[in-house]
C-alpha cells in the first residue's frame, strides 16, 4: 500500500541515479534471490524508522545491489564468537583464548562493499593468506547506545544481513597483529544482499549458515551456537562507549577457515579469482571474486 511504513526485507540500489531502499515485492521463504526481481520503491532510512513505500514497482537486477545501509558511522567486528574458531585458532594463540567477554574491534564504514561487487580489488599486502569468514550482521537503530543491558540491546536492532568478512591472516608481511588495517581497505567487505527485519528471523535469530569456497562446503554453523548473541554483543559494545545510530556489527565467524585447515598450522588460503559464497537462510547470500593486484 503506498504510503505504508511496513518493511520487512529491504534492498538498496540505484534508482533514476540516487541510492535508495525498496521493499522485496515477493520475498522467497529461504531468502534467496533471482538474478532480476521486482521490488516497491521506499524513501527514508530504516534506521531512522522511517520507511515509507511509495507504490512504484521496478525490476532490479541482483549485480546492482548496494550494501543495504545507508547510515553507517562505523563497522563493528566481532572475533572468536563460535567454538570452533576458538579451538582451530588454538595452534596460533593463547591456550586461554576462549573470551570472556566479545572480543571487538572497530574499522570504517567505507569498508563495506555492494553484496556482489564486480571486483574485489585485492591489494597485494592483502594476498598474503587471504581467508574467508562468514558471519550475520546487524544495524542498530535511531538512539545512540550506551551502558545498556542484554535485555535493552534485543530491542535496539533493526535488522540482519549476511557477509564475507574477507580476513587477510598473519604473515610475513602484515606480521601478527595487523587484522585492523588489512580489514579497513575500501570496497573490501561484501554485505546484504537484503536487510531483514527482526519480525522475520526473530531478534536473537537461529539460522543456518553455510560458506562455500569454489562450491565446496567450507564453513557450516548456526548463528544460535554463538558464544556471544547478537543482544550480548551489543550490550558489551556499548560499556563505557557510546554506539552511534546506524553501526553496523559483524557478529563473527565459525570454524572452517583456509587458513586453519592444516591440522596445527597455517594454511594458504585463496586464490586469485576464488569463488566465495556465503548464505544465511531465510537473508540470503553474497557472493564475491577477490583480484588480486598484480
Amino acid at each position: 500500500m503506498a504510503g505504508s511504513s511496513t518493511w520487512t526485507h529491504l534492498v538498496r540500489f540505484k534508482h533514476k541515479g540516487v541510492p535508495t531502499f525498496a521493499q522485496l515485492v515477493n520475498p522467497s521463504e529461504d531468502g534467496d534471490l533471482e538474478e532480476q526481481f521486482e521490488v516497491e520503491v521506499a524513501t527514508g532510512d530504516p534506521v531512522y524508522n522511517n520507511i515509507k513505500l511509495t507504490g512504484e514497482k521496478v525490476t532490479v537486477a541482483r549485480n546492482t545491489l548496494l550494501a543495504p545501509f545507508a547510515t553507517v558511522p562505523i563497522v563493528i567486528n566481532t572475533g572468536l564468537n563460535y567454538k570452533d574458531h576458538v579451538t582451530e585458532s588454538l595452534f596460533y594463540s593463547a591456550p586461554d583464548l576462549f573470551p570472556n567477554i566479545p572480543y571487538i574491534f572497530f574499522r570504517p564504514a567505507t569498508s563495506l562493499a555492494a553484496p556482489y561487487p564486480a571486483l574485489l580489488r585485492t591489494y597485494k599486502v592483502q594476498q598474503e593468506c587471504l581467508d574467508y569468514e562468514g558471519e550475520l550482521v546487524f544495524q542498530t537503530g535511531s538512539r545512540p547506545l550506551k551502558d545498556i543491558t542484554v535485555e535493552e540491546a534485543q530491542k535496539e536492532i533493526i535488522g540482519f544481513a549476511a557477509g564475507i568478512d574477507f580476513s587477510p591472516r598473519p604473515g610475513k608481511i602484515l606480521g601478527r597483529m595487523n587484522y585492523i588495517f588489512s580489514k579497513a581497505f575500501d570496497d573490501w567487505t561484501p554485505v546484504g544482499p537484503v536487510l531483514v527485519n527482526p519480525s522475520v528471523v526473530g531478534s536473537l535469530p537461529e539460522l543456518d549458515l553455510t560458506t562455500k569456497w569454489n562450491g565446496k562446503v567450507v564453513q557450516h554453523d548456526n548463528t544460535g551456537n554463538m558464544i556471544f548473541n547478537v543482544a550480548k554483543i551489543l550490550s558489551s559494545m556499548s560499556t563505557g562507549t557510546t554506539v552511534q545510530p546506524g553501526t553496523v556489527v559483524f557478529s563473527g565467524t565459525c570454524g572452517g577457515g583456509a587458513w586453519f585447515a592444516s591440522e596445527g598450522k597455517a594454511g594458504t588460503g585463496i586464490n586469485d579469482g576464488d569463488e566465495v559464497e556465503v548464505e544465511i537462510k531465510k537473508i540470503g547470500k553474497v557472493r564475491a571474486y577477490p583480484r588480486f593486484d598484480k
